[in-house]
């Protein structure tokens, strides 16, 4: 009897692996929640209780404020300002960066890059207006499964956002 059972769990046992081993290459895609995209909060650094923050600083120059709905950032040395959680994506996707607000002074560069933020995939510049604008950014994910949302600006920069996301299009690469 000893033997029938240990071949029942032994053959169990190497199912389970052979499905971990097939299940694994999507271990990193997204979950239903992002399956389509993800729109980020506008917390940086601290979370408010029911949610945990989206964006880190990335320079100790910058001044983040956040009232009423919209992120303040006033940048006083130009590079880096704020840096997204890395976000899950499908490799050799489309995908689309979209982001709403307006740049007061100076220019900001919205960059796609990889979660590392050592290489970018794209990148958008927005100039200064007085009323609210949207900027989209197409790209393609490449081999990646995992991005960041990285901010740049100007010395005397001051942006504020109102919304930002990231969006799965219904097309393979070449994205336009």
């Amino acid at each position: 009897m000893k033997r029938v059972t240990d071949r029942f769990l032994l053959a169990a046992l190497s199912a389970a692996w052979m499905g971990g081993v097939v299940l694994f290459p999507h271990a990193l895609e997204p979950g239903r929640a992002e399956n389509d995209g993800v729109t980020l909060n506008l917390l940086v650094d601290r979370g408010d209780g029911r949610l945990s923050n989206d964006w880190y600083t990335a320079t100790p120059a910058l001044r983040v404020t956040a009232a009423g709905g919209r992120l303040r950032l006033e940048q006083h040395d130009s590079g880096l300002q704020i840096i997204s959680r890395p976000l899950a994506v499908f490799p050799n996707e489309c995908y689309a960066l979209i982001a709403h607000g307006r740049e007061l002074a100076g220019t900001t560069a919205f960059a796609v890059t990889d979660e590392e933020i050592r290489r970018a995939v794209a990148s958008i510049s927005a100039t200064a207006s007085q009323s609210s604008v949207g900027w989209r950014l197409t790209f393609d994910s490449r081999d990646l499964r995992r991005i960041s949302v990285a901010i740049l600006g100007q010395d005397g920069n001051v942006t504020e956002l109102d919304s930002i996301s990231v969006g799965r299009l219904q097309m393979r690469p070449p994205c336009s």
